[in-house]
């Protein structure tokens, strides 16, 4: 797919979408675009990873930290995203925890300390 994002704005094959925050990367799987928003350190905006279809839909925000885990707390957005094999992604946060997130609905599959 034609993909391109500048700043805040993302320009799929047949639309545009903007966000609020700029765009810091993307990625696809399974026919999702999935973007990382890069949040200014004055902000306290968390769960800054979501999907869209080619169309521009939005079809989920990555899930809380404290709904996969109520003894987690989330004090800091993503920083990082990547590919797994299994076309899911890999979260990680400034803290060095990454997150297995589900590519089909943003819910946090797993949790280890980055190396």
């Amino acid at each position: 797919m034609d993909i391109k994002f500048e700043e805040n704005k993302l320009s799929l094959p047949f639309t545009k979408v903007s966000f609020k925050y700029n765009i810091d990367r993307i990625l696809e799987s399974k026919g999702r675009i999935i973007v990382l928003l890069d949040i200014p350190n004055d902000d306290d905006t968390i769960n800054n990873i979501f999907a869209l279809d080619i169309n521009g839909k939005k079809l989920w925000r990555v899930q809380p930290l404290n709904e996969f885990n109520p003894d987690i707390a989330q004090f800091s957005p993503y920083i990082g995203i990547s590919l797994l094999d299994n076309g899911n992604i890999s979260a990680t946060n400034y803290f060095g925890m990454n997150y297995e997130v589900s590519v089909d609905d943003g819910k946090i599959l797993g949790a280890h300390l980055a190396k």
